[in-house]
């Protein structure tokens, strides 16, 4: 999510797309949002139960749930050709959705395009020109592009009747480009209310947490906000504040200010940034504030070198995992869906457990991305699509 660049190697994520962020001049104190004003006593006890409850529900290998009614994938999508613009080719996550959703195209014959491109919009304008004029039978616009920045290139491909979707965009329920045929949300909110109820239950109702947002991302302020209700529902005497640091300026803002935050709010207990990946920057922040032990972060996305921090208790002490190739599954499922002329989902069930150093092991040694959240999903998909019987 770093802007013209996004991570490399170990790094992830979802690139800036264009939404209005809080100046970058604004003093930390103008941003820092006071999200609760009780600061003594703890959680009720109903609030802690329903914190509990969550905890416990995430805590789980997820299921496989279909998402719809079954179809016969080779019979309507086989040969067709799917053309995927993802944010940026050179980006880990992307490569690692890009690969899967090309396998499943494979076991149903569709012909898959992965444009490659540098994340430079620019780019991804020549991709939908180049999909349109090929007639592709359905163009993706993977993990985060925005596609109010693509509206003439939308219009083109509306009027030569083929399908754009935006799949690891938006989170569930968001307002979406009415452009778009279809979208494959994720569920943004939830992970923002599990990481809050994680902390209310772990601190037994005594949290006091800073959550750092990115609001140049769309699905940013919608996990942020999702959080603050959480704590204000099951623990109003939980203390909350909010920052915003574009992701163009992680590297560059995030441990100067949290630093900051740390010392000009002692008592902090956890530092919750909405994309794991900028833990990288937390973790020095947190041991020049002395607070090394004391302020741990919780985060979501389960990147692996994330997972390692947690694994070696460096700082991190929880992450909501997604399952990448369960993710890249149900991308396909949707665009297959929307290409075949059917109905589109309304969710894809994408699914989130909680890592702690209670399972981490499951995820491996070191960690490695979709490791351990179970294989049933691949079983589920290929029944639903009459691969197998």
């Amino acid at each position: 999510m770093v802007a013209g660049r996004r991570y490399r190697g170990s790094e992830r994520r979802r690139r800036p797309i264009a939404l209005a962020a809080l100046p970058l001049a604004a003093p930390l104190a103008a941003v820092l949002l006071l999200a609760g004003t009780t600061t003594t006593g703890a959680a009720s006890p109903k609030g802690l139960a329903a914190a509990r409850a969550v905890v416990k529900e995430y805590s789980k290998v997820p299921s496989f749930k279909a998402p719809g009614p079954a179809f016969n994938a080779k019979k309507l999508d086989a040969g067709k050709t799917l053309f995927s613009i993802p944010v940026d080719s050179q980006d880990q996550f992307v490569q690692i959705l890009e690969n899967d959703m090309a396998a499943v195209a494979k076991k149903v014959g569709i012909h898959f395009v992965d444009y490659t491109n540098d994340g430079n919009p620019t780019t991804w304008v020549k991709g939908m020109q180049q999909a349109t004029a090929e007639k592709a039978n359905l163009i993706d616009l993977l993990a985060g592009i925005n596609p109010e920045q693509l509206t003439p290139e939308m219009k083109a491909a509306r009027a030569a009747h083929i399908p754009v979707v935006a799949s690891d965009a938006y989170s569930i329920g968001q307002k979406s480009d009415p452009l778009l045929s279809g979208v494959v949300d994720v569920p943004y909110d939830g992970a923002g209310t599990i990481m809050a109820d994680w902390a209310i239950a772990n601190s037994n109702g005594h949290a006091n947490a800073l959550v750092i947002e990115s609001n140049d991302v769309v699905s940013s302020p919608t996990e942020a906000k999702a959080a603050v209700t959480a704590f204000h529902e099951n623990c109003p005497a939980c203390k909350v504040k909010r920052i915003n640091i574009p992701v163009a300026d992680w590297a560059s803002d995030t441990q100067t200010e949290v630093e900051s935050a740390l010392r000009a709010t002692p008592g902090i207990n956890y530092v919750i940034p909405v994309y794991d990946s900028q833990s990288q920057y937390i973790i020095p922040a947190i041991s020049l504030a002395g607070d090394t032990g004391k302020v741990h972060i919780i985060s979501y996305d389960g990147t692996a070198f994330v997972l390692k921090y947690l694994q070696q208790h460096n700082s991190v002490i929880m992450d909501v995992g997604e399952d990448l190739k369960w993710i890249a599954w149900a991308i396909m499922d949707q665009e297959m869906r929307i290409m075949a002329g059917l109905k589109p989902v309304a969710n894809e069930n994408a699914p989130m457990m909680i890592w702690t150093s209670k399972n981490i092991s499951k995820a491996g040694n070191p960690p490695q991305q979709s490791e351990g959240y179970g294989t049933g999903f691949q079983t589920g998909y290929e029944k639903l699509w009459g691969l197998t019987r």
